[in-house]
């Protein structure tokens, strides 16, 4: 993260945070509307929905053969890696983990107003 200004790398461990919350389930998606771009905020929540759907789908599936599901394994943050291509433009990726399965989260911010917005949310 030694590329990246110091404002940009605190508003995407911010909004990280605020997206691993959403997908433990302490948080709705609709939070993640207040950190993003106005015409973008759909787009953004949507998938944040999306990433949480599929995890919860994850923590309830169950081990073959087994008889219980699975105790929910919290999602956690592995490795952020970020770079600012130009000034105002903050991209990340991030390596997330929940019990034995990885997932990739690509975001972007933009800073309008003073302000950093995420403009694009992806869990793969």
């Amino acid at each position: 993260m030694a590329g990246a200004s110091g404002d940009a790398r605190l508003a995407v461990r911010r909004f990280v945070h605020l997206c691993v919350e959403v997908l433990n389930g302490y948080r709705p998606a609709a939070h993640l509307r207040r950190l993003s771009l106005p015409s973008q905020a759909a787009d953004v929540v949507a998938q944040g929905v999306a990433g949480a759907r599929r995890v919860a789908a994850v923590r309830t599936s169950r081990r073959p053969g087994a008889r219980r599901a699975l105790r929910p394994a919290p999602v956690a943050v592995l490795k952020l890696r970020l770079c600012e291509p130009r000034p105002g433009v903050v991209e990340a990726a991030v390596a997330l983990v929940t019990g034995d399965r990885t997932w990739a989260m690509a975001l972007r911010l933009e800073l309008h107003q003073q302000t950093w917005c995420a403009t694009v949310l992806r869990l793969i």
